[in-house]
């Protein structure tokens, strides 16, 4: 029988956890880890560069807003908002470049 993935509280928990855990012993099938396809591709980089930014406080309340009701931190919804936003800005750029080719 498998664990189930414990609660993290923090970014540093999971990194922890991941390496020193045996996966095999848990149950990671889907939904088990948080966020999996961006916890996936995202999280095990380690974030060592930072940025300044100002936003109007309306705009930081939302997402402050919209990360407690996704229960994850405010900076790690930011990053996937970036991430997202990237990957959906290249989705289009190939769409545009493939369209400009068949004329």
């Amino acid at each position: 029988m498998t664990k189930p993935v414990p609660e993290f509280q923090s970014d540093e928990d999971v990194e922890t956890f991941l390496d020193t855990a045996d996966l095999d012993d848990y149950d990671l099938s889907a939904g088990a880890l948080p966020r999996d396809e961006w916890f996936a591709r995202y999280e095990r980089f380690m974030k060592d560069a930072s940025i300044h930014l100002r936003l109007p406080s309306s705009l930081l309340e939302a997402v402050r807003a919209r990360a407690a009701a996704e229960k994850i931190p405010t900076q790690r919804l930011i990053r996937e908002y970036i991430e997202r936003g990237l990957r959906t800005s290249a989705a289009s750029e190939k769409v545009v470049e493939a369209s400009t080719r068949t004329r």
